[in-house]
């Protein structure tokens, strides 16, 4: 296990004319934060700064929506690349424009943000679906998750992320783990949580500054109606599941058995899912010094023994405060 300490980052836009402004060099930085949270699928800068003239004109003219912004960060080895997206907002106080924030986002934003019609023949595995969509996007596709045979899939109208994420989850029901859905430059990676080959240690008492635990309802499933093929006036219910109804009340799931497929074999999916999800859900917030090698999915040992967390944990969501020099992380 190891683990590092007091990063630098640093920011520069490259604007659509060609111009190159290096932020961090021009000591200008007032805030500067990377969010990466599974409820989004693009990560998400704020980037403040003091509106400085430079070559005649403030940044809040120099700088506009469709630049690209790069940010780095060392630990002690040199620079490398730590999120790579186009700035999306100008945001500036126009009576005092001392300063003025950006919100970028990593190029996943345009999959957010773009819809089509999508539809596939049978027999189609999961990253031969995702492949096509990223083909059709002349995007890069790194995938080492695992992946199922879908059966047709009539045209439907979905976001183009939203599609991925559909398929990744029908394939997650079979396989029962975690997946990342992520983009690096402008390689889409699809990958399996947990694989980081270094484990980053988070110590109480050493880079550890705070910690906090929510207990929640949230997620909870206690039943699961298992479903099959649709016929003309209905569809029919095979079976149903239930667990912790009583204790929790009844938050209900619905799964599809596909004509081929095993109604044994969907039961024990759902028995899974019950085992998995008919309890509340611990997350722990770990405020600590920021270590930017840390990535969503990733796994970290904790060792903070006054809140009762001492082991190998799941990173959920990670937020860096550059300036601060600090990182929120949040386990499952």
């Amino acid at each position: 296990m190891a683990s590092l300490a007091n990063p630098q980052y640093k920011a520069v836009v490259k604007t659509s004319s060609g111009k190159r402004y290096d932020l961090f060099k021009s000591r200008v930085i007032l805030d500067l934060t990377i969010s990466d949270d599974p409820d989004s699928l693009a990560k998400e800068v704020s980037l403040t700064v003091m509106n400085a003239v430079q070559n005649g004109a403030t940044l809040s003219t120099l700088i506009q929506p469709s630049d690209r912004l790069y940010i780095s960060a060392d630990v002690g080895n040199g620079y490398f690349e730590v999120f790579r997206g186009v700035i999306w907002e100008n945001d500036r106080v126009i009576d005092t424009e001392k300063e003025v924030t950006f919100t970028a986002y990593d190029y996943l934003i345009y999959m957010m943000k773009s819809q089509d019609y999508f539809y596939y023949k049978s027999g189609l595995s999961t990253k031969e679906i995702v492949k096509k969509i990223c083909t059709a996007w002349k995007l890069k596709l790194s995938y080492s998750y695992g992946s199922i045979k879908n059966k047709r899939i009539k045209p439907v109208q979905k976001n183009i992320g939203d599609m991925i994420i559909y398929v990744l989850n029908k394939a997650k029901k079979s396989i029962s783990s975690r997946y990342i859905f992520t983009i690096e430059g402008t390689t889409v990676i699809i990958k399996y949580a947990n694989k980081n080959s270094t484990i980053y240690k988070l110590k109480e008492g050493k880079n550890v500054i705070s910690i906090e635990l929510k207990i929640t309802m949230d997620d909870i499933v206690t039943k699961i109606k298992i479903y099959g093929e649709s016929k003309k006036n209905s569809i029919p219910r095979l079976s149903t599941l239930s667990k912790n109804t009583s204790k929790f009340g009844t938050i209900q799931d619905i799964m599809d058995k596909d004509k081929k497929e095993k109604l044994s074999k969907v039961k024990k999916q759902a028995q899974n899912k019950l085992k998995r999800s008919a309890k509340v859900k611990r997350e722990y917030t770990v405020t600590a010094i920021s270590n930017p090698k840390i990535k969503r999915g990733d796994t970290v040992y904790v060792d903070c023994g006054t809140a009762g967390i001492k082991g190998n944990k799941t990173v959920k969501s990670i937020s860096h405060d550059c300036v601060a020099g600090t990182m929120d992380v949040v386990f499952y």
